[in-house]
């Protein structure tokens, strides 16, 4: 069996010192909304707009939209460096490239293709015609680019490690060199809203990076244990955000003081007191999911990981919320959720100390509470009460990057 790998990427290229020179544009292809069907519209027009917003800041002659693919025209060298910088943070991509245009003939193309290929003694050609009408299929175009190996500067040679890519359409071709693998997943917030209840630990920033590639738009919780939301918002908190914003360039988080919950969580006995207070962010969430429209709820929850994340433990915190719970790392070993933090960043950010709510820990938690139990607990505080005075507390900060 072949290993299984999480795939997770970072933003972080650097095209600052590449020459783009001879390129006439960035062709862009979508990933997974390809396969749509009559919704594929509604997607394409959100990839779009995403990539706009990605955009700004950066100057183009125009960005175009396509039946199947979005081609960007830079307007200088420092265009297609930022550009490409910012097409690698944009969920819904299946590759990108800088491109060179030619008319869909075989002498522009062959012509063209001189432009483009440096210094390699040979080159592997990969055709594909995606306009079906024109008089020559890709394997006729290879064969030519054989047949006039002598005016060109490089060989065919279908082993090379050099390709050039030709993409043939109606009135234009495209060809690229090396295509850049995009994120793939959805377009951010495609798929809906959510809450994502974001502690300084390692896991829910990657919980919501893979909630963010499958199209959710997220709005941040972050429950802390400072006397002063501003403090907390200047924590690595910021820090984490900054990071998440490189997705979607623009984020919304809600900062909660804890001690509403503390004060009356010392009225229950101590081994479940972790229980309850994921039922307090489980209602939280749920109120500030009201407020903000959303329609689902994000945690970093993997089964079996703490004491609290037992399988009957999860069901007494989250009994009594109606919002829909996502945990995309439910099936996640915790080697695998750290190299993913490690791959987008947010490892080495994650692991500093910080004064975490949400670490409450006891000499013996419980780890097989009832439903029953644990709603007791909550009425014996007036849960409802905690959470009204918790997001009477509350500051709502809104970041762009």
């Amino acid at each position: 069996m072949k290993d299984f790998k999480i795939q997770c990427q970072s933003a972080a290229l650097d095209d600052g010192l590449m020459d783009f020179k001879g390129f006439d544009c960035i062709v862009i292809h979508f990933g997974e909304i390809s396969i749509k069907g009559n919704n594929k519209p509604d997607f394409t027009k959100r990839l779009y707009a995403n990539i706009k917003q990605m955009l700004e800041g950066i100057e183009y002659e125009k960005f175009e939209m396509l039946r199947d693919r979005f081609v960007l025209y830079p307007k200088n060298n420092e265009g297609y460096a930022r550009s490409l910088e910012r097409l690698g943070r944009v969920f819904g991509l299946s590759w990108y490239a800088p491109a060179l245009i030619s008319k869909s003939n075989i002498d522009s193309i062959i012509r063209n293709s001189k432009k483009i290929i440096g210094n390699e003694e040979t080159v592997k050609i990969i055709a594909h015609r995606s306009y079906k009408e024109l008089d020559f299929t890709s394997t006729e175009l290879i064969g030519e680019f054989i047949n006039r190996e002598k005016e060109l500067r490089f060989l065919i040679d279908k082993n090379s490690n050099s390709k050039l890519y030709i993409n043939i359409t109606r009135e234009r071709t495209y060809m690229t060199r090396e295509r850049r693998a995009g994120l793939g997943g959805l377009p951010v917030g495609s798929s809906g809203r959510a809450i994502s209840l974001f502690s300084g630990g390692i896991d829910s920033p990657v919980a919501s990076y893979f909630a963010m590639k499958k199209g959710l738009g997220l709005v941040y919780v972050h429950v802390h244990a400072f006397s002063d939301n501003e403090e907390a918002a200047g924590s690595k908190i910021n820090g984490l955000l900054q990071i998440l914003g490189r997705y979607c360039n623009s984020i919304r988080v809600y900062y909660v003081p804890a001690y509403p919950f503390q004060s009356a969580a010392m009225r229950i006995p101590h081994r479940f007191e972790l229980i309850l207070f994921k039922r307090f962010m489980f209602r939280l969430a749920e109120r500030i999911s009201d407020i903000e429209g959303a329609d689902a709820i994000v945690t970093g929850e993997s089964l079996g990981q703490v004491a609290s994340q037992t399988l009957k433990n999860m069901a007494s915190s989250q009994s009594g919320v109606d919002q829909f719970i996502f945990r995309p790392l439910i099936g996640f070993d915790k080697n695998e959720i750290i190299e993913c933090a490690k791959s987008i960043d947010t490892f080495d950010i994650s692991i500093k100390k910080y004064k975490d709510v949400c670490s409450i820990s006891s000499i013996k938690p419980a780890t097989g509470t009832s439903i029953s139990l644990i709603d007791r607990l909550s009425e014996s505080i007036s849960m409802d009460d905690v959470v009204d005075k918790a997001l009477e507390l509350a500051m709502k900060k809104d970041y762009k990057f």
